[in-house]
């Protein structure tokens, strides 16, 4: 009878499948690694871009900031300029508006009555003279209230007075002045004649 010893063939068997084991842990591995480094690399891309979006919208608001602070500026400088203009309306309407107020108060003065004084206080203007009657008076405050510079007249007080032969009245009228700024105060000297007297000192 013949015996065949198949020990080494087993043995044989063993170390190829340890080998195979082996080679497909190897293998794992490295695609493990390979794997990893994959979605490492991935990662750091993904990060690489969100920091550049991130630097990016930074930049952006940094050149709005600086944009807003321009329109800032140009608004301020705006405000600066519109309240120059006013300044500046305010000075000519100093300058034309108590001119046009005197022009038109040299033409409703009644030719029987002459202004002895003129001020300002406030935007109220204060009239004192006299007149040769009360009806002269009158009319005066009638052209007065249908003025489109003057509001608010009222009679303050009236006088009767006699200088030599002449019998006269003596007025003081309050109104309020729709011009700015206000005419200065003003002093005129009685006068006689067919017309009135007026010699304001004002700014305009």
């Amino acid at each position: 009878m013949v015996r065949i010893n198949l020990l080494p063939v087993r043995v044989s068997k063993k170390k190829e499948a340890g080998k195979q084991q082996l080679l497909l842990f190897v293998l794992v591995l490295v695609v493990g690694l390979l794997a990893n480094f994959w979605f490492h690399q991935r990662r750091a891309a993904e990060l690489d871009e969100v920091e550049k979006r991130v630097g990016k919208t930074r930049a952006d608001i940094a050149q709005l900031d600086k944009i807003i602070g321009e329109v800032k500026s140009i608004r301020t400088q705006q405000q600066q300029l519109q309240e120059k203009l006013d300044v500046l309306d305010k000075l000519k309407q100093g300058r034309t508006g108590p001119v046009r107020m005197l022009e038109e108060l040299a033409g409703i003065v009644p030719r029987r009555l002459w202004l002895k004084k003129m001020e300002e206080k406030a935007g109220k203007v204060t009239f004192s003279g006299a007149a040769a009657s009360v009806d002269d008076v009158s009319v005066f405050m009638g052209a007065l209230k249908n003025s489109k510079y003057f509001a608010d007249v009222e009679l303050k007080k009236t006088e009767s007075k006699t200088e030599g032969t002449f019998h006269i009245v003596e007025f003081t009228i309050s109104a309020l002045g729709k011009y700015s700024p206000g005419v200065q105060a003003a002093e005129v000297p009685a006068a006689g004649g067919k017309g009135p007297a007026i010699a304001p000192q004002g700014k305009g």
